[in-house]
């Protein structure tokens, strides 16, 4: 399946490692929730995948946030190097996120568990169309 896929990491290495890691789908990845907007606003994306700690006004759970109230329809995911208790807590509970990975994540893990959500939410895949 072919996905249309949005990371939003301030981490130029972190973006390209998630770009190699869904590299079967469609990934644009941005340095930040304000381009991240953008491009929601742009082109239908059937996922988001976000860190938790953005060097912006906004951090990735209030962009989650968003994209649930904006966004209903798309698959949530947080990335993070942040393994406080109180973050994955949050980031489930106020961001409705369907995963939380912890950063370094696992390639296969990460790439299945986002398969599994998209197939499960009911997307409809780029070559499906």
């Amino acid at each position: 399946m072919d996905y249309r896929i949005l990371v939003c990491d301030d981490d130029s290495e972190i973006r390209s490692a998630m770009r190699r890691t869904l590299h079967r789908h469609h990934v644009t990845a941005v340095g930040s929730v304000r381009e991240a907007m953008d491009e929601l606003r742009l082109r239908r994306y059937h996922a988001v995948v976000s860190d938790f700690d953005l060097q912006a006004a906004s951090d990735g759970l209030e962009f989650l946030q968003l994209v649930r109230v904006m966004y209903p329809e798309l698959v949530r995911f947080m990335v993070t190097g942040n393994t406080e208790l109180q973050v994955a807590i949050r980031a489930v509970n106020e961001g409705s996120v369907h995963r939380y990975f912890l950063k370094p994540w696992d390639d296969v893990a990460l790439s299945a568990a986002l398969e599994i959500q998209l197939h499960a939410s009911g997307c409809a895949a780029l070559d499906a169309r």
